[in-house]
């Protein structure tokens, strides 16, 4: 169709979908010049998948779930599928489970009618968050003292602690809790923990 200008046209390479022109009747106006002035600055080729997932402003996606155990897998497939190409979906599948299984085992959100909410926002410094509806208790990583007892109740959030750069939690438990791991896909090879260790496999 005539004034049509598609993404092919203004450049054949990996670009942000939010660059994309189309269905511009413009004639190659102003706003058209601009944007393709604009790409004609900037590096648009893409190395990896990872590479092209980051190349626009960070993305950010929220999801709710019914407060039950069948859920934590279906959110931890949303979240891995989201990460997918990033070469951390092992350490996403876990801290969301982990923080998905505590939301549905220990607060409001496992009882009838109850729910858990997931976000998550993918940048290089990554961030994943599960809110619950309160109840029993506040969200705690356990520290292992040497020589200490083996406790099993909270070691899942010093394991997520281990693999994100932080952890954090607000609310309280009458309003809710947000539990919280920044996750950072940049991390030098050398500087990133290994899940299999981190896991004691």
């Amino acid at each position: 169709m005539k004034g049509l200008t598609t993404s092919a046209e203004l450049l054949p390479h990996c670009i942000p979908a939010a660059h994309v022109i189309s269905g511009c009747n413009c004639g190659g106006g102003r706003r058209c010049r601009e944007v393709i002035e604009e790409m004609s600055k900037r590096k648009w080729g893409c190395s990896s998948p990872a590479d092209w997932l980051r190349l626009s402003e960070p993305m950010a996606w929220r999801r709710t779930y019914a407060g039950r155990l069948d859920q934590i897998p279906v959110a931890r497939q949303f979240a891995v599928a989201l990460f997918a190409g990033t070469g951390y979906e092992d350490e996403v599948a876990f801290i969301v489970t982990e923080l998905t299984s505590n939301a549905v085992r220990h607060t409001r959100s496992g009882e009838h009618g109850g729910w858990f909410g997931l976000e998550l926002t993918l940048a290089d410094l990554a961030y994943l968050a599960v809110t619950d509806q309160g109840g029993r208790g506040f969200p705690t990583v356990v520290v292992e003292q040497p020589g200490g007892e083996r406790c099993e109740h909270g070691r899942g959030l010093l394991t997520v602690s281990e693999l994100a750069v932080a952890v954090g939690t607000h609310g309280n438990r009458d309003v809710g809790h947000t539990v919280w791991a920044d996750l950072d896909l940049k991390a030098r090879p050398e500087a990133r923990p290994d899940l299999a260790i981190v896991l004691g496999m």
